[in-house]
């Protein structure tokens, strides 16, 4: 690494020259570091924004899962694994052959960085099923998996020696070439310098970059992600980089004030629903509404467990996504606030429940599990101590306090392009981990954690076989257009400095978050997305007339701005996908929520067949990419599905091909 400055109008501007950039320092981020290191690159730097303020450092649930092949009993192959992954709909068959694949390397990887995964005492590491899993090959070493994979990984690449830069909040990324575009630098934010000469811009430049900026964590105001993860995808899609299945999402109940996925245990010990008036007055079991015996409320809570996605798919009668949908409605619908309550059992009609009550299934998981107790509190703490005790040093105490919750947004299955070595439309840019849009309509649980691992190693082995034969960008036509890029950043610094009018912008934040949440939660439809886009372009025209009150404001303005690009390319893939579709599909339905909940009421009460959700998989095939041009105008494309590659069996030629490097042909 090379440090140095360049005048720019009239300001010395820092300049950072190495090999390999990473740009942000989540799991998947320190795993390129890592595998960049251990392949033999010695010029490789980490940059982020806040160290340890990423999903990876911060998010979990009641025992975060980790997908991977089973290794137990049940027969299993990487065949097998890339079909389940490949029949979620709308991804790309090599991509899931790769994830499937290397899933084993990169789970015993993080067995050998010390990630306590649990085996018996002959070393079978064990495994239970998740979400949209039959297998049975999630795996958990508790409520923080990725934060203990975070913590290994951030420990080894210090002890490897890679730098890491923190406080350099990435802003834009920079590309040479007209007809292919290829990776030239970033331009970031030293946050730290805002009231230096340069206002904290700096120039990075670099042959390659890995970018792990994770998924959009402040676009949506209800959401799971930690509020210090703000992501960096609208200055790749500001760059011309390719999207796809931007119109798949994954939402569930998560605890609002502590930001944690309810999933798991937290559901299947069977708490109590509970919502009220904006001051805690006029508690009601709501859920009563919308089951139409207890056992089937039992089953459907239970259930939402391990089913903890909405899913468009489980709306009918005795459904477990009812739930998702009846806390939505009323929470925005009718304004009260929702609580699960772990002091008391649900009931039914006025009477007070015990989960005898509910059928096998349930009663035999909870005596399996020794959470036969009365009350929810007893039966959590029993079954999944950590996870009671992650309530608790949070602040909430399961035996009085009830926990209050929404439907948030907790993951983007969509996001750039990348093609089976993870490289994005952009030359030798490589989106790793959720900004990377491999994952597809349905996704099994913990498959992200295991996509982020094996895409930095399937981009970091790119990136060293092409160093060894020489590959790489120019380093004068980098510096020309990075010196451009710079120039035209603290131009526009310095215009808004000196505009008369300022923005609020934690106003226009909050604004950005109740229409995203507003239109594309897991209730769309056509009229209100378009009216969003014409909103969005208010706001986004509105900015050329609107500067900043100092230099303190200079991030916010940039993250404000990066958001609104980032929603407009989610608004106009939704619109193009709902013009097409007769329903709903994955993680959102097209029906209103309150006059779908009403005539599910209705039916109940009369002793008519009950509704479900209309859904419409006809599109599962094909993939939507979009992208901008240098004029901010969308290109839609609808790509087939590419299958699942034919693998060969034959060891010499598969031997050769790899002696040869043609595997990252």
């Amino acid at each position: 690494m090379k440090r140095s400055d360049i005048a720019i109008r009239g300001m010395r501007v820092p300049v950072i020259q190495v090999a390999v950039v990473i740009a942000g320092s989540g799991a998947a981020s320190l795993n390129a570091a890592v595998h960049c290191r251990r392949l033999g690159i010695d010029d490789v730097l980490v940059v982020t924004d806040t160290l340890g303020g990423g999903v990876s450092a911060n998010a979990g649930s009641d025992k975060q899962t980790y997908y991977r092949l089973n290794p137990g009993a049940v027969p299993d192959g990487a065949l097998e694994m890339a079909r389940d992954l490949y029949s979620g709909g709308c991804m790309h068959g090599d991509i899931a052959l790769a994830e499937a694949a290397l899933s084993e390397r990169e789970f015993y990887h993080l067995v050998e960085l010390g990630v306590p995964f649990p085996c018996s005492r002959f070393g079978e590491y064990a495994g239970f099923r998740t979400d949209h899993d039959e297998r049975g090959r999630g795996t958990s070493a508790g409520p923080g998996t990725s934060m203990q994979m975070f913590e290994k990984l951030l420990a080894e690449t210090r002890l490897l020696g890679v730098p890491v830069m923190d406080g350099l909040r990435v802003i834009d990324i920079v590309t040479a070439g007209a007809d292919e575009k290829k990776f030239a630098g970033l331009l970031a934010l030293d946050t730290g310098a805002l009231h230096g000469g340069a206002y904290g811009l700096t120039i990075i430049l670099a042959d390659y970059c890995v970018c792990g900026t994770g998924g959009p964590g402040a676009l949506y105001r209800d959401s799971v992600y930690p509020a210090s993860q703000r992501g960096a995808l609208g200055a790749a899609l500001a760059a011309g980089a390719a999207a796809q299945n931007l119109t798949e999402s994954q939402f569930g109940i998560a605890a609002v004030k502590i930001r944690w996925n309810l999933s798991g245990s937290y559901q299947q010990v069977l708490p109590r629903y509970v919502s009220s008036n904006r001051d805690g007055s006029g508690p009601v079991e709501f859920l009563n509404e919308y089951f139409a015996h207890s056992r089937e409320l039992l089953t459907a809570q239970f259930l939402k467990g391990y089913e903890w996605p909405f899913d468009v798919r489980k709306t009918g009668a005795g459904g477990s996504s009812l739930v998702d949908m009846a806390v939505h409605h009323e929470r925005e619908a009718k304004g009260r606030r929702v609580f699960m309550d772990y002091s008391a059992n649900p009931s039914f009609n006025g009477r007070a429940l015990s989960p005898d009550e509910a059928g096998d299934i349930v009663r035999d998981y909870l005596s399996n599990s020794g959470a036969t107790a009365a009350l929810p509190w007893e039966r959590l703490r029993k079954m999944n101590p950590p996870a009671f005790d992650l309530l608790a040093a949070r602040g909430i105490d399961p035996r009085r306090d009830p926990v209050e919750i929404a439907v948030c947004h907790q993951h983007m299955n969509g996001g750039l392009r990348g093609s089976a070595w993870w490289e994005s439309s952009i030359g030798n840019l490589f989106p790793v981990g959720e900004c990377n849009g491999s994952h597809g309509v349905y996704r099994p649980g913990g498959s992200a954690l295991n996509s982020g691992q094996v895409g930095s190693l399937r981009a970091a082995g790119c990136v060293a076989h092409r160093m060894k034969k020489g590959g790489g960008g120019g380093s004068d036509i980098a510096m020309d257009a990075s010196v451009r890029a710079a120039s035209g950043r603290l131009e526009y610094i310095e215009t808004l400095l000196n505009k008369p009018v300022k923005c609020d912008l934690l106003a226009q934040r909050r604004a950005i978050r109740e229409r995203v949440s507003g239109s594309l939660g897991i209730a769309r439809n056509l009229g209100r997305l378009e009216a969003a886009l014409v909103e969005n372009a208010a706001m986004r025209a509105g900015l050329g007339e609107q500067g900043i009150a100092a230099r303190e404001e200079i991030p916010g303005r940039m993250l404000n701005e990066d958001l609104l690009v980032t929603e407009k390319a989610f608004l106009i893939s939704n619109i193009e996908m709902l013009r097409m579709l007769r329903g709903g599909r994955g993680s959102f339905i097209t029906e209103d929520i309150g006059a779908f909940l009403r005539e599910l009421h209705e039916s109940i009460s009369s002793g008519k067949p009950r509704p479900a959700a209309r859904t419409d998989f006809s599109l599962n095939g094909k993939i939507l990419e979009m992208s901008f041009d240098e004029s901010m105008e969308p290109d839609l494309r609808w790509v087939d599905v590419r299958e699942i590659p034919e693998s060969d069996p034959w060891f010499e030629r598969v031997w050769a091909d790899y002696r040869e490097g043609k595997i990252y042909e």
